[in-house]
């Protein structure tokens, strides 16, 4: 694994860390967008190791479901809880309105604690 990936890797760790804190305290819509930021970190950490630096949000998680759900067999699950997570973070940060709930977040913390998990794993065997 590259130095690279392991910082992206290290940062995706603490925006985790930052989502249980804001889980915790009841910040649902905080917490969702650092669970994104947590599997935003860990895709850009798997693209690296290609050398693909994409400049967007949706042209990492176009990237990333193409070269390694689709291109290498990751779990096509990775690639949807992705997407979902996306668009709740895209709603968290973006509406007028606060539109997050407890649900959201909860299940946004496991969903970017598996992708951590499951990128450390597939990248320590690269």
């Amino acid at each position: 694994m590259s130095s690279e990936s392991r910082q992206y890797l290290r940062k995706a760790e603490a925006r985790l860390e930052a989502a249980r804190d804001l889980l915790e305290s009841r910040r649902y819509e905080d917490s969702v967008s650092r669970a994104y930021h947590c599997v935003l970190c860990c895709a850009r950490a798997a693209l690296t190791l290609k050398d693909l630096y994409p400049k967007t949000h949706e042209g990492t998680l176009r990237m990333f479901g193409e070269l390694f759900v689709k291109g290498e067999g990751w779990p096509k699950i990775m690639g949807s809880n992705f997407s979902r997570l996306k668009a709740l973070r895209d709603k968290a940060d973006h509406s007028p309105r606060i539109e997050s709930t407890k649900e959201d977040a909860e299940w946004s913390m496991h969903a970017a604690e598996h992708f951590l998990k499951e990128t450390r794993s597939r990248l320590r065997q690269s």
